[in-house]
């Protein structure tokens, strides 16, 4: 019994460490394994059938030392043989063979039906006794270690496979292989001590155990913390405008709208709003524009409590079919409308292959002029007049390319501030309409923040400036402090904080409360403007000293998703506002037009009668007196009229405009320096609220900051004149705050 206890020992313990570096080599491998499984079409289930029994095989025989290791390859390579035989007859991929097969003169025709699976399982255990030897010493350890983490890594990030469960189980089989290698060195150096050890592995493994132990518990009660830095391929994706797949810990991809928070873009659906968001820049469309405008897609009139969804009138139609250049019809609850509108025309060009809805436009949109450079092909169009909406069939393909003609309204809030307080008409019952479900305190809340309002526009702006003022804008809410049943409930007097779809969604529902007829809308900001062709060109003030409303091509990103909304004004018809905090809605404006007035028609001078013969000295004289009375009229009239000084003021505010454009784009190329270093300005951010920001974090460049932005400020919207030495500065400082950097 004694003899039997020995014997089982030393086959357990014996060579302990061989046996654990066998053990972890295998592991390491293993885990090679998972990711070519993971790979698409990569390896076949078979053959990672075998390849995982071949390894346990070979860790099997490697336990046992006391053969010799040709006799354990023998072994190894009669094993390889029988399990790739019973694996692939379980899967059906050969006929069942028997033994006596393998002898003979068939060995080599029945070792060939065997492959190509044959070469995997062999090459697994190649590679698995090479790595047995390659991890005896340190170094070597430490190039695995490195090269696997690597490309596990990179594959990981540049593709939807999950592999850092794999990367942590190398990580892990790594380090210790690496106590290993420090007790082999042990050995070397004192051998005593070793074979102590060696007898009583348990003492320093229950050692290990425990630090390991302490650690993974530690590890496991600690609170979950956000990732500090982006790796750099998410982050180069992300400069890019490329949208990244996200791959939840059981490995199952999901798209960017679902994993987590959702990313900003357009929604197909509105029915539950809240939550939070990412910021994603991809690129949705191009707008080429005459004006800067909103670019609307569909409006929502049913509010449930939790979000949108559209109502009876709005599935019903009516839909009228769309015609080249043709003028669409109005909405009859429209007709005789006072409002006056500014054409603009757009052209929009896609640049991604997402579906949507509807065209996209500035509300309202009066024409398609074509689809796709063509004039035809308008059969998957349908107008609805009372949404202002150009529904578009999914089941055809989205067009690449449209050009649409707007109508937008200009808002006369003189006008629109005599209008008298009414009851909303019959027509309008579907844009006042509120569940159940809203509280009473917003109702209130409604009345009391437009109870000194003495017009219907009066009472909108009361409610759009006490949500733009009244809450911060942020992407993700907390939503852990909202208990009550309604949305805009939770947000007034719980979470307190959103987004654009929370001060949309409140002020409609407060329109709504004092009886404003008022309808959510939800699209697309103007975007970005499109600087690259100036800067490449040079400077071009009508170009750079743009008007913040002004036309232009404008770059729109999934970011840029936007919602607002429209009050509805009797004689005026469906007026937009904006009650997100940090957003500014475009206006149109009219142009003052000047008209010069008339110049009276001068008699015609009668002719002298002159004498028939006239003396040419006369003649002369005569030429010389008109020319000097000419030249002293004319410098009467210059001395008079300040011309000289006019041209120097005229000269000097060019100069003046020309140093404006210097500094605003000196700004711009600041910001994207500090882009590049890691210094991002915000969505929502003003410039000013980015520079605070940033002066927070890096106080020695608050004073430079504070320098730049005063300037930017003053040429950008101040109205002093901007000096040669306020340029000089401002270059200066961004270029010593590039080289600091």
């Amino acid at each position: 019994m004694k003899q039997q206890r020995m014997w089982l020992k030393r086959l357990l313990w014996d060579e302990w460490p061989h046996r654990l570096s066998v053990l972890l080599s295998g592991l390491i491998l293993l885990q090679f394994v998972y990711w070519f499984a993971k790979e698409d079409g990569f390896w076949l289930p078979e053959t990672v059938a075998i390849v995982k029994l071949t390894l346990l095989a070979v860790f099997a025989f490697e336990h046992l030392t006391r053969l010799h290791w040709i006799v354990r390859g023998i072994l190894q390579l009669v094993s390889i043989v029988v399990i790739n035989v019973l694996v692939l007859e379980q899967f059906e991929v050969i006929a069942p063979m028997k033994a006596s097969s393998f002898v003979g003169s068939k060995l080599f025709l029945n070792l060939y039906e065997l492959t190509p699976y044959l070469w995997f399982g062999m090459g697994a255990w190649v590679v698995y006794v090479t790595l047995i030897w390659w991890v005896e010493v340190k170094w070597r350890v430490y190039i695995l270690l490195v090269v696997s983490v690597l490309a596990l890594c990179i594959r990981d990030s540049f593709s939807s496979i999950y592999l850092w469960p794999q990367v942590a189980a190398i990580v892990g089989c790594g380090l210790l292989l690496l106590i290993l290698n420090h007790f082999a060195q042990l050995r070397r150096k004192d051998p005593t001590a070793w074979r102590h050890l060696a007898e009583y592995p348990a003492s320093i493994a229950m050692t290990v155990a425990s630090l390991i132990g302490v650690t993974v518990l530690a590890g496991s009660l600690m609170p979950e913390v956000g990732p500090m830095l982006t790796d750099p391929y998410t982050a180069w994706r992300a400069s890019r405008g490329e949208p990244m797949a996200f791959t939840t810990g059981k490995g199952v991809t999901v798209p960017p709208s679902e994993a987590m928070d959702s990313s900003s873009g357009y929604s197909r659906s509105d029915a539950n709003l809240g939550g939070g968001f990412r910021f994603d820049y991809t690129p949705v469309m191009r707008v080429e524009t005459d004006h800067r405008a909103y670019w609307r897609g569909e409006t929502r009139s049913h509010y449930t409590g939790k979000g949108w969804e559209e109502s009876d009138s709005e599935r019903r139609g009516p839909w009228n079919a769309v015609r080249p250049e043709a003028p669409l019809p109005a909405d009859a609850r429209l007709t005789g409308s006072k409002a006056k509108t500014v054409e603009v025309k757009q052209t929009v060009t896609l640049m991604s292959e997402q579906q949507y809805p509807v065209l996209f436009g500035a509300y309202s949109i009066q024409k398609v002029m074509g689809l796709n450079g063509a004039k035809n092909g308008f059969d998957p169009l349908q107008w609805s007049a009372p949404q202002s909406e150009i529904r578009y069939s999914e089941r055809q393909p989205y067009p690449q390319t449209y050009t649409i003609v707007s109508q937008m309204p200009v808002v006369n809030e003189e006008a629109l501030r005599k209008l008298p307080l009414v009851p909303p008409k019959q027509d309008m019952a579907e844009f006042v309409q509120l569940p159940s479900s809203v509280p009473e305190r917003v109702r209130k809340l409604a009345a009391d923040l437009t109870k000194d309002a003495a017009s219907p526009y009066d009472k909108a702006k009361k409610l759009e400036q006490y949500l733009q003022t009244s809450f911060p804008y942020t992407n993700k809410p907390d939503i852990s402090r909202g208990q009550s049943r309604d949305f805009v409930d939770r947000f007034l007097f719980e979470i307190k904080e959103g987004y654009c779809d929370y001060y949309s969604t409140a002020m409609v529902v407060l329109s709504r409360s004092i009886g404003l007829p008022a309808r959510w809308v939800k699209g697309y900001a103007s975007g970005t403007p499109d600087f690259q062709q100036t800067e490449l060109q040079g400077f071009a003030p009508h170009e750079l000293l743009m008007d913040p409303d002004g036309g232009g091509v404008y770059t729109v990103r999934n970011s840029d998703a936007h919602s607002w909304v429209e009050v509805y004004f009797d004689g005026y018809g469906w007026i937009p506002f904006e009650p997100t905090a940090g957003f500014a809605m475009p206006r149109a404006v009219l142009l003052e037009e000047t008209s010069a007035s008339p110049v009276e028609p001068q008699p015609a001078p009668k002719p002298e009668t002159m004498p028939a013969e006239p003396a040419v000295e006369t003649h002369h004289v005569t030429a010389w007196s008109i020319a000097a009375a000419v030249i002293v009229v004319a410098a009467f009239l210059a001395w008079k009229l300040q011309v000289v000084e006019l041209l120097k003021e005229r000269a000097r505010r060019r100069r003046a405009s020309l140093l404006k454009q210097k500094v605003i784009v000196e700004c711009e190329r600041l910001l994207r320096i500090f882009r590049r270093n890691g210094y991002v300005r915000e969505e929502h951010e003003t410039l000013r609220e980015a520079v605070r920001r940033w002066s927070r974090q890096s106080r020695w460049m608050s004073e430079e900051l504070e320098a730049v932005l005063h300037v930017f400020e003053k040429a950008k919207y101040g109205k002093a004149e901007i000096t040669e030495e306020d340029w000089k500065k401002t270059n200066q400082i961004v270029e010593r705050l590039r080289s600091q950097m």
